[in-house]
């Protein structure tokens, strides 16, 4: 048998075989490529539907007051939704000077309609003199309040 009869065959496996290669390397590449742009596809959605809810929340501090127990103080304050989205009450977080403030809701339920208002209650408050006072929502919305003791 003569060697050369068989270069043929091996051209051929070879040619064969880095076809096979490029089909695999193509399906995984479509594969990462494909769940790649399904990922940012759903990231886009997420994104317009923050932006429109941020779009349709606002709200607005409409009044306070304050009760002075000794050296501390517990504040409340009803704060109006005026925006067109549902809120959630127990997903608010108050900054009284810059500080997280622990608060509670006199509501009996956490769904906050638009054009209703809710009272929120901060205790153990402490330091007389003015403050700044700052509301935000679960959207990042937020409104500001200054008062004094």
């Amino acid at each position: 048998m003569d060697w050369r009869n068989f270069m043929g065959f091996e051209i051929s496996a070879v040619v064969a075989i880095f076809f096979v290669s490029v089909m695999v390397i193509a399906a995984m590449s479509y594969t990462t490529i494909s769940s790649s742009n399904e990922l940012l596809s759903v990231s886009t959605d997420e994104h317009y539907s923050l932006v429109n809810k941020k779009l349709q929340t606002d709200i607005q501090i409409v009044d306070s007051s304050a009760i002075i127990h000794n050296s501390t103080y517990q504040l409340s304050l009803e704060v109006l939704n005026t925006g067109s989205e549902t809120l959630r009450s127990d997903e608010i977080d108050i900054l009284v000077d810059g500080v997280y403030m622990y608060h509670s809701t006199s509501s009996a339920t956490v769904i906050w309609t638009p054009e209703t208002s809710v009272v929120l209650n901060i205790y153990d408050l402490s330091g007389f003199g003015g403050h700044r006072l700052k509301v935000v929502t679960e959207n990042g919305i937020c409104d500001y309040y200054s008062y004094n003791i």
